[in-house]
């Protein structure tokens, strides 16, 4: 009996050890990207999201050929006026008539996974656009390296169900003891 509790008990602790994630890598060498729409209605919504495909592609024209975060950083500075047309011009052909102001600087940003790489909370450089007062949800991405996943089905969480943990061991457990 001892022996079956000892094999059972090893084997769990196998099991713990090898089912813990590896951590995430953390970066801080990089320039965000931060576009905030004007409201949370849909066609606000729309709005920013042709407002940040047209940021992303002028400033990736820039960043491309960037050696480090500084360097990216200072294109997009340099391009600051070619950034603010691209941006009102994409809120303009979607019928925006509010003001659309295109900003650089420190802002602070929540935690966020990009696949296996973790970018910490904090304050970090970004590009800024902001549409009318600001008052709606937000789309944030990392722009230098470029790591803008445009991707609606991962942008939508709030429409996703929601996610559900549990442990294998734990129902296996469960299972042998009934409860």
């Amino acid at each position: 009996m001892f022996r079956r509790f000892l094999c059972a008990f090893v084997t769990l602790l196998l099991f713990v050890f090898f089912a813990v994630p590896a951590r995430a890598e953390a970066v801080s060498d990089f320039v965000r990207l931060h576009v905030v729409a004007s409201g949370d209605s849909d066609w606000e919504q729309t709005v920013k999201l042709a407002v940040r495909d047209a940021c992303l592609a002028a400033a990736r024209e820039w960043t491309a050929d960037c050696e480090n975060a500084d360097e990216a950083y200072a294109a997009v500075n340099v391009h600051m006026a070619s950034l603010q047309t691209a941006a009102v011009a994409a809120a303009r052909k979607m019928g925006f008539e509010g003001s659309v102001r295109v900003e650089t600087g420190v802002f602070a940003f929540p935690d966020r996974f990009y696949g296996a790489l973790f970018v910490p909370a904090g304050d970090y450089r970004a590009l800024r656009v902001t549409l009318g007062e600001g008052g709606g949800h937000n789309w944030w991405c990392v722009l230098y390296p470029s790591l803008c996943v445009v991707d609606e089905a991962a942008y939508c969480a709030a429409e996703a169900p929601p996610i559900e943990f549990y442990s294998s061991v734990g129902r296996f457990l469960r299972g042998l003891w009934g409860g």
